[in-house]
């Protein structure tokens, strides 16, 4: 999958495939958050640790409008793989927009909000997804020291 033309992909399988799938799914969700530049995207694998969801994809976008555009284009790649949100918040304000997709979380701040969740902090102990072909130029952002673990 190129950047430029990230989609998302889901077919139910198996237990194993599903959570392959799944995987794959969230990591498709942190590229489709790089075609609008979102910043510090992180997704954290809660697989076993949780029972409301499987994975948590993290972003933040630098002004209300992008935290906006950021979740409207997640939603729209969400919705044209036939995967339309279970519930929605904060979209409309800008500072933060929550995306729930039942098995995969979506949350996107702006740097306050983001700082003030402190969501990574909650999972420190819950590993990170390697997001392949991540763009450097798009982490190490806002004091991308209190995001690591």
């Amino acid at each position: 999958m190129s950047k430029e033309s990230a989609a998302v992909t889901f077919s139910p399988g198996d237990n194993t495939e599903l959570d392959e799938e799944l995987k794959q799914v969230a990591c498709d969700i942190a590229a489709v958050t790089w075609e609008l530049k979102a910043l510090n995207t992180v997704v954290i694998d809660l697989r076993g640790r949780v029972s409301y969801t499987d994975f948590v994809v993290v972003s933040s976008g630098t002004s209300e409008r992008h935290v906006n555009a950021i979740a409207r284009r997640v939603d729209d790649a969400m919705r044209e793989a036939s995967r339309p949100p279970i519930s929605t918040e904060g979209t409309e304000d800008g500072r933060w927009a929550l995306l729930d997709y039942g098995d995969i979380i979506v949350h996107i701040f702006n740097k306050k909000a983001r700082k003030d969740y402190d969501l990574e902090r909650m999972w420190t102990e819950a590993p990170r997804l390697e997001l392949e072909d991540a763009p450097a130029e798009l982490y190490g952002h806002f004091d991308a020291q209190q995001f690591d673990t």
